[in-house]
């Protein structure tokens, strides 16, 4: 059972992470009306991919944030870093919707927006990084299920944008929403953000930092230590993050156009079923970061992590065939989705703390999430069109979603033989 500190440690990490977590990815449950407004094309298809391109340049940019940030942060304490994320956040979220269109301003309409998604990038690479760092440092009894309950309100950042999308269809109506209706979601997250900015204020340094700083053990240079000696480790942290980076930007935000655009579902169905998936698989992120704390040793923690990434590729070919036969309920499938994004989400952060050493400790996990949703999690929706337009099968993207569950089981066989040498 969390003490009272604990919690209040979690909601008020958590809460700054929800918020920018909507702010980043507000942008993908809007791609059908953007696609429109800053990249206009001869067919659907081609529309989509420009504006699923520039969403991916977000992913670029994170690593670029996760290294300044995790610089500052192994360099100078946790606390400092997470006002700063989250201002930069809300500001260039807020910019968006202000943002004319293409039909208004031309080629500087997508121009901006790009600019604008690189800035957005930078900064949540160095906003959930340090969440987990901070709340692994600040608690040793109850890791599993802190950063579980961290990721349980980072990911519902996608239910709070999911309720705000299907409210505005029903309150605007299609017409108004893709005339100017999709503007307010992005005015809306930047609100919340000033708000976060705010409450993070009040944040007190991280036990373990402070106690380097005291015994005047920082890094000078964290990335360079990092990058020297820690090679390996930065690599095993690519892989255990590449099931969740596919399994969340495959499942709950490529599907949420793919499922409207491409196969024409009703995109109040979509989004409220895409909700329900959520809220199941953060239930299952509580469960396995529960599991995880009942026992110590490192090899149970790795039995949880290849459980999930067999899901993951188990699940892959099933999920997107049900998408493409209509006889299938997508609130169901959805359910279904919940399985793979769940099951690694609960443990592979959790891993991922583990794997460096204090005084690197922000930089490593930033470089190594950053790194892999970056290349697997940015470039998801970029490589499932491509698959879609290559093979002309609605089903190839699972080929993706299955190697993602590939490389879960390589990083836990890698930990493994460390741990034993």
């Amino acid at each position: 059972m969390l003490k009272k500190n604990e919690v209040t440690l979690v909601w008020i990490t958590s809460l700054g992470g929800l918020l920018e977590f909507y702010d980043f990815i507000i942008y993908a449950l809007m791609a059908g009306y953007l696609s429109e407004q800053f990249f206009p094309g001869h067919d659907t298809n081609s529309s989509l991919l420009a504006t699923f391109a520039t969403f991916s340049v977000g992913y670029f940019s994170r690593p670029l944030g996760g290294l300044l940030f995790g610089h500052l942060g192994d360099r100078y304490g946790r606390k400092r870093t997470f006002a700063a994320t989250v201002l930069i956040m809300a500001i260039s979220t807020a910019l968006i919707g202000c943002l004319p269109t293409y039909h208004q301003i031309g080629i500087w309409a997508p121009i901006l927006i790009t600019l604008l998604r690189l800035i957005q990038g930078f900064s949540i690479g160095g906003e959930i990084p340090g969440a987990i760092t901070y709340l692994s440092e600040s608690t040793s009894k109850h890791q599993g299920l802190v950063i579980s309950l961290l990721f349980t309100a980072l990911v519902n950042g996608f239910v709070l944008g999911s309720v705000v999308h299907s409210s505005l269809i029903e309150w605007l109506g299609a017409d108004a929403m893709a005339e100017w209706g999709w503007r307010l979601p992005f005015w809306f997250g930047g609100v919340l953000g000033l708000f976060s900015y705010l409450v993070r204020k009040h944040f007190h340094e991280s036990p373990l930092f402070a106690e380097l700083n005291q015994n005047k053990q920082r890094q000078q240079i964290p990335l360079i230590i990092l990058l020297h000696a820690y090679k390996k480790a930065v690599f095993i942290g690519i892989l255990l993050i590449v099931p969740v980076a596919v399994s969340m930007s495959l499942l709950f935000l490529f599907t949420q156009s793919y499922l409207t655009r491409l196969l024409s579902y009703a995109p109040e169905q979509v989004s409220n079923a895409g909700s329900i998936g959520i809220v199941i698989s953060t239930l299952l992120f509580i469960l396995v970061g529960w599991l995880a704390d009942k026992h110590k040793s490192q090899k149970y923690k790795l039995s949880l992590m290849v459980s999930g990434s067999l899901t993951v590729s188990c699940l892959a070919f099933p999920i997107f065939s049900a998408f493409a036969d209509f006889h299938f309920s997508v609130y169901g499938v959805m359910l279904l989705s919940s399985l793979p994004l769940g099951m690694t989400t609960g443990i592979a952060p959790l891993l991922l703390s583990t794997v460096f050493p204090t005084s690197i400790r922000y930089s490593g996990i930033a470089f190594s999430y950053n790194v892999s949703f970056a290349i697997f999690g940015g470039l998801t929706p970029v490589i499932a069109m491509t698959l879609i337009n290559t093979t002309e099968s609605l089903i190839s993207p699972s080929y993706y979603l299955a190697a993602s569950g590939l490389c879960g089981l390589l990083a836990c066989y890698l930990l493994q033989r460390s741990a034993s040498s």
